[in-house]
């Protein structure tokens, strides 16, 4: 597919540091949430469903789904036959069939599926709560100020460091190539701080405020996808590989309102969810993951046309990292990966 105008403008004013296109996904949802749409409802039927969801115990909405019995309103019996740590891990176990539906970074997703992975995107789920972390000794005030210095990272295939990578090229700067990326498991990072062989973190939560709140003196927040445009935006998505849609689309559309639901729930009753999600991270005070959750933006579900043109704006980021090539339609290839199962 031929690059068109739109997409290029989409990309033009990315490359220029601008925001507005950023903030399109969420303020079409704000904009069209208050309309009453008509949409398609489940057969009602008993179904058992494989899914994978990185981290999973963490996860707020799938806790409260599980836990407050949205997954059964929509008669789901939902299972995790395995664990993963990343979106990776994830896609490829519905790659390889041992899953039907799927729960990834949206960045992560969209490299699977122009490779050729068969499956489709359903619903954003929860924004992504990525967190950079500097080294106050550091003096590492603005983001330029990070080339030719190490950065921990937890994990390569995580979509952490490719979210800070596409943040700073929006600004001009090479991250990908001009900084030092290292891999440090969790319980190393405040050594290789405290030793200044790194002089910050990228992580997403729970990690990234585990250590802001264990080690105060040590790390601050320089930038992050909790505020300003990156905040009205998906990161999570569920995906479903096309044979499970083909096979029983009545089983998509029951996940999705389950989702849509939790999400809409764990978004206004956020000590609830801290609770259901305490037990699995006993490196957090049950306070401090209620100051956590809240410190996190807006949990809102995203569907269709707006799912469709957050999509799109992930491609035209990927392609300022070189990670899609600059021929292709952003616009196509989103209208392409995502379907409305409420709708179509």
């Amino acid at each position: 597919m031929n690059a068109q105008g739109p997409s290029q403008t989409r990309r033009n004013l990315l490359l220029a540091g601008m925001g507005g296109i950023a903030a399109i996904g969420g303020g079409t949802f704000l904009a069209t949430r208050g309309k009453h749409h008509t949409h398609k409802q489940p057969d009602g039927a008993y179904r058992q469903i494989k899914i994978g969801w990185p981290n999973s115990g963490s996860a707020p909405v799938l806790a409260v789904a599980a836990q407050k019995d949205f997954f059964a309103h929509y008669s789901l019996d939902v299972d995790l036959p395995f664990a993963t740590i990343n979106g990776e891990d994830t896609i490829n176990a519905l790659a390889r069939g041992d899953i039907s539906y799927a729960v990834a970074p949206a960045l992560t997703w969209l490299r699977h599926l122009y490779a050729g992975l068969n499956a489709q995107l359903l619903i954003g789920v929860q924004p992504g709560n990525f967190r950079l972390l500097v080294r106050r000794s550091s003096h590492i005030t603005r983001l330029d100020q990070l080339m030719g210095h190490t950065v921990a990272v937890m994990d390569q295939n995580a979509a952490d460091k490719l979210f800070f990578a596409i943040m700073m090229r929006r600004k001009g700067l090479d991250a990908m190539n001009r900084i030092n990326w290292l891999d440090l498991p969790l319980p190393q990072i405040d050594d290789a701080a405290r030793s200044q062989r790194i002089d910050a973190v990228v992580a997403h939560d729970y990690q990234a405020w585990w250590l802001l709140q264990s080690f105060p003196d040590m790390f601050i927040e320089l930038a992050g996808s909790n505020t300003g445009h990156y905040a009205e935006r998906t990161s999570m998505v569920l995906g479903a590989s096309s044979s499970a849609l083909q096979d029983d689309p009545d089983a998509a559309i029951a996940l999705v309102l389950a989702l849509r639901d939790a999400a809409r729930w764990t978004d206004t009753h956020r000590d609830d969810a801290a609770t259901l999600i305490a037990p699995d991270i006993t490196d957090l005070s049950a306070a401090s993951i209620r100051a956590m959750l809240h410190s996190e933006p807006a949990i809102r579900p995203v569907i269709g046309k707006s799912l469709r043109e957050q999509l799109a704006q992930y491609c035209d980021e990927l392609q300022l990292v070189s990670l899609l090539p600059d021929t292709e339609d952003s616009t196509a290839l989103a209208h392409h990966y995502a379907r409305n199962v409420l709708k179509e």
